[in-house]
C-alpha cells in the first residue's frame, strides 16, 4: 500500500525493497543508497516547514523492517529542567548487560524514538546491550543548549540507575549526525565530572560548522543532507552566532581531548560530513584516546535508514560493544 509523504513523494516499503533488490550486490557499493536516494527528494525546509519537515522525517521509518526485541519500555527520565521521554530497548540476555545511551539523529530539529525505533532494534540484538534512546528537546522551540543538557542528564540517570535497568557492565554514549555530535559533547563532559564512559559511538557525526573541507563542497549539493539545509538546521538551533564557537556545540573547538573514552567513527564516502567526522577521529588519536576510524564507501549521510546497510552497520557497532564490555 502506497503512503502519501508530506516531502511530495509516494513512497512504499515495496517499491524500496524492489529497488533494493534490483541494485543489490552488497559492500563496498552499497547499491541500495541507489534506491533510496531515488526515492528522497531534496527537500528545502524553508519552503517545506518544521512540521511538515518531522513529519516526513519520521515517516521514512515507517518503510524499514522492524526487528523483534525482548523487551521495550517508554520511560521518562528526570532531567534538570524538565521530564526526558526515552525507550528502553532490553535484549534478550536481559540482565547484566552494557547500557547504550542513543541520541538520534535529524540536525537538533527533526526525529524522535519512532523515526529511530528500527535501527535500535537492531543496534540492542547486535550489541546484547540495553539500548535507551533519548527523545531530547528539539530547536527552534528549545534552543542550544537544551539538546546538551537533556542529553547529559540522561547519562547521568544511566549511572544512577544502571543497576535497576541492567546496564552493569557499564555505558557508552552512541548517536547519529546531530546524536554524533551530542554523543561527543556528553563524552567531553563526562571526562570533567568524573564519570567513566567504556566508550563514544559517533555515526557521520557533526563536530564543527563546516561549508569549505573537500566533502563538504563535493558532496554538499545534490545527496541527502545539503549544505543548504545544514544551514538552516544551525540556524534553528543556535540563538547567537557566537554560540559556534562553543565547544558544546562544536566538539572540535575543545581545547583538550586527552582522556576522552575511547571511541568508534563511523563517516560515509559520500557525506558532507565527512571530513569533519574523520578529523575529529583523527585530533582524538593525537590526544591519545584509542579510536577505530572507519568509512562506509558508496553510502551517503543517513546510511543508517537504509534496509540491509543499517544492519550491517548495527552488526559491526554490536561487534565493537561486544569486545569493549568483554575488556
Amino acid at each position: 500500500m502506497e503512503v502519501p509523504n508530506p516531502f511530495g513523494l509516494t513512497q512504499s516499503r515495496q517499491l524500496l525493497n524492489e529497488e533494493c533488490e534490483r541494485n543489490s550486490t552488497g559492500l563496498p557499493l552499497y547499491p541500495e543508497t541507489k534506491g533510496f536516494l531515488k526515492l528522497v527528494p531534496e527537500v528545502d525546509p524553508e519552503k517545506v516547514g518544521v512540521d511538515l519537515f518531522r513529519q516526513g522525517f519520521r515517516e521514512l521509518a515507517q518503510i524499514l523492517p522492524k526487528e523483534p526485541v525482548d523487551h521495550i519500555e517508554d520511560i521518562r527520565i528526570p532531567g534538570t529542567e524538565c521530564e526526558i521521554p526515552a525507550r528502553v530497548y532490553t535484549p534478550a540476555s536481559g540482565k547484566n548487560s552494557g547500557g547504550v545511551l542513543y541520541f538520534h539523529g535529524g540536525g537538533f530539529v527533526l526525529g524522535d524514538v519512532e523515526s529511530h525505533d528500527p535501527f535500535c532494534r537492531s543496534l540492542t540484538n547486535a550489541s546484547g546491550c540495553v539500548v535507551v534512546s533519548v527523545d531530547y528537546r528539539l530547536a527552534p522551540e528549545h534552543k542550544f543548549p537544551a539538546a546538551v543538557d537533556d542529553a547529559f542528564d540522561s547519562v547521568v540517570w544511566a549511572f544512577k540507575n544502571a543497576e535497576k535497568f541492567g546496564m552493569t557492565r557499564g555505558i557508552v554514549v552512541a548517536g547519529d549526525s546531530a546524536g554524533g555530535n551530542l554523543s561527543a559533547v556528553c563524552a567531553l563532559k563526562c571526562r570533567d565530572k568524573g564519570l567513566a564512559l567504556k566508550a563514544e559511538v559517533l555515526i557521520f557525526p557533526f563536530t564543527s560548522f563546516d561549508v569549505v573541507s573537500r566533502s563538504s563542497v563535493e558532496y554538499g549539493d545534490s545527496l541527502f543532507l545539503t549544505r543548504k539545509q545544514g544551514a538552516w538546521f544551525v540556524a534553528q538551533y543556535l540563538s547567537r552566532v557566537e554560540d559556534a564557537l562553543n565547544p558544546l556545540f562544536s566538539p572540535a573547538l575543545a581545547n583538550d581531548l586527552c582522556g576522552v573514552a575511547p571511541s568508534l567513527v563511523i563517516t560515509a564516502e559520500y557525506d558532507p560530513l565527512r571530513d569533519q567526522g574523520e578529523a575529529y577521529a583523527d585530533m582524538l588519536a593525537k590526544a591519545g584516546v584509542a579510536v577505530t576510524s572507519i568509512r562506509v564507501r558508496g553510502a551517503t549521510h543517513g546510511f543508517i535508514a537504509l534496509p540491509g546497510v543499517g544492519g550491517d552497520v548495527a552488526s559491526m557497532i554490536g561487534g565493537y560493544l561486544k569486545r569493549v564490555f568483554r575488556s
